[in-house]
């Protein structure tokens, strides 16, 4: 069930509505827009969208060792070597990242 609820536009309403200054409001908006943060608070990689499309190659040695597994687990799940890759390497390097930030931030 929704927590909020129509009100019969017949009926009058119960409490009264305040008046809104519109130039407050869009003083108030356009200042939404801006996110003030002291400086060094947020890592320096916040002000890129974590969900934006790959634009980037990195490369990565692998002996022939290495190299089997990565393709033995594609084929077996059927998925991509690079996918297997992210699923992997995204999770791990976010928490090092993390890591790493807030002891130095702390020092």
């Amino acid at each position: 069930m929704s927590k909020f609820t129509l009100q019969n536009p017949t009926r009058k309403p119960t409490t009264p509505e305040t008046e809104v200054d519109p130039a407050a409001l869009e003083t108030f908006a356009a200042g939404a827009k801006d996110r003030r943060v002291a400086e060094g608070t947020l890592p320096p990689w916040e002000k890129f969208d974590p969900n934006a499309l790959p634009r980037y190659n990195v490369s990565i040695r692998l002996n022939d060792y290495q190299l089997e597994m990565l393709r033995y687990l594609a084929d077996a799940l059927e998925t991509s070597q690079q996918k297997i890759l992210q699923r992997q390497v995204i999770p791990t390097l976010k928490q090092m990242a993390l890591d790493e930030f807030e002891k130095r931030k702390s020092t």
